[in-house]
C-alpha cells in the first residue's frame, strides 16, 4: 500500500476512533498504522473534535483570563491553520477540558457554590423547623396526657361531690317532711297551755339510751311523740306501737298507732293516732309488736314509758 493510501486509511480509521465506532478488527489495524504515522495527524483530529464539542455546547460566560488563554491557544482548524508548533497545540488540551466542564455546568443548570450555600442554609433552617415542630408535638402530647389525668381526677371528684349532694338532698327531703310535724309539735306546746308534757324513759335494757317526750292536749285530742336514739326497726319483722293508759275511760290501754324508726341516732317526731277519744291519760307506753300491730298487747317487749 502506498504512503498516500496508508495515510488516507489511517485518517479514516483515526476518524472512526474519535467517533468511537471502530470494530475490534479496525482497532487492531489502527494500532498497526499508528506507529508509522506522525502524531500530528492524531493530535489534529483531537483538536478538531474538541472544537466541534465546544461549538455544540451552550454558550456560557467565562472569566477574562480563561477566555484570553483559549483565544491564544486554540488554532483555527476550520481554516486548516497548522502553522503553530505541536507543543503549543498540545498545551491547550487540559484547558479545553476545563472550559468544556465549566460550560456543561451552566448548560445542565447544575448548582454553583453560592447555590449550594443557599440550599445548605435552607436545609439547615428546615431541619431546625422540623426539630421545633417535633418538640411542639412532644409538648402537646405531654399536655394532652396531663389533661386526660386531670379530667379523670376531676371526674372522680365530681362523682364524689354528686354523691354528697344526693345525700344532702335526701336529708333535706326528710327534714322537709318532718318540718310540718315539728311545727305542729312546737305550736301545740306554745299555743295551747293545757297541753301535757311527759318524758319517756327506757323500760328494758336493750333500749337504754333512749330519750324523748310525749305531748298531749285533751281538748284538741291531739298529741305527738319526740323520740331520740330509738333503734331502727325492720317493718317486715316488727313495728313499734303506742298505748295510751286512761283509767277513767277503760281498764285496757287505748291503741295510739304503730310507727317505724328509719334513722339511727336521729330525732323522730311521730303523731299520735288514737283510735278512741282520750279523756285524762296518765301514761304512754311503747311496745314492740308484730307488723301491723295488735289489738291487745301482751307487753312482751316494753320499749319505753312516760307517766305523770
Amino acid at each position: 500500500m502506498s504512503m498516500e493510501k496508508t495515510l488516507a486509511r489511517f485518517e479514516e480509521l483515526d476518524a472512526g476512533r474519535v467517533l468511537g465506532d471502530l470494530t475490534s478488527e479496525e482497532t487492531s489495524e489502527w494500532q498497526i498504522l499508528v506507529t508509522d504515522i506522525e502524531d500530528i495527524h492524531s493530535i489534529e483530529l483531537e483538536l478538531l473534535a474538541t472544537e466541534l464539542e465546544l461549538k455544540h455546547v451552550q454558550p456560557c460566560d467565562l472569566s477574562s483570563s480563561l477566555s484570553n488563554k483559549l483565544a491564544d491557544t486554540i488554532p483555527a482548524f476550520s481554516n486548516k491553520n497548522m502553522n503553530q508548533p505541536a507543543a503549543q497545540i498540545i498545551s491547550i488540551l487540559p484547558w479545553l477540558g476545563w472550559a468544556a466542564a465549566a460550560c456543561l455546568i451552566i448548560f445542565f443548570n447544575l448548582p454553583t457554590g453560592d447555590d449550594i450555600q443557599k440550599i445548605s442554609a435552607e436545609l439547615s433552617q428546615a431541619n431546625a423547623e422540623l426539630s421545633d415542630n417535633e418538640k411542639t408535638i412532644t409538648d402537646l402530647q405531654s399536655v394532652k396526657q396531663e389533661l386526660a389525668e386531670l379530667n379523670e381526677k376531676l371526674s372522680g371528684e365530681l362523682t364524689t361531690e354528686l354523691g354528697k349532694i344526693e345525700a344532702l338532698n335526701t336529708q333535706i327531703a326528710k327534714l322537709t317532711e318532718k318540718l310540718p310535724l315539728l311545727q305542729k309539735f312546737e305550736s301545740l306546746i306554745q299555743d295551747e297551755p293545757a297541753t301535757k308534757r311527759l318524758e319517756f324513759a327506757s323500760a328494758s335494757d336493750p333500749y337504754i339510751g333512749l330519750s324523748g317526750e310525749v305531748i298531749w292536749n285533751d281538748e284538741k285530742q291531739e298529741g305527738y311523740m319526740s323520740l331520740k336514739n330509738l333503734a331502727v326497726n325492720d317493718p317486715t319483722k316488727n313495728q313499734y306501737q303506742l298505748w295510751i293508759v286512761d283509767p277513767e275511760r277503760d281498764e285496757l290501754p287505748v291503741d295510739g298507732g304503730v310507727f317505724d324508726i328509719t334513722e339511727k341516732d336521729g330525732k323522730s317526731i311521730i303523731p299520735i293516732r288514737n283510735a278512741l277519744a282520750i279523756n285524762k291519760p296518765v301514761a304512754f307506753v311503747i311496745t314492740l309488736e308484730q307488723p301491723g300491730g295488735v289489738v291487745k298487747s301482751k307487753q312482751e317487749v316494753v320499749v319505753a314509758l312516760a307517766k305523770s
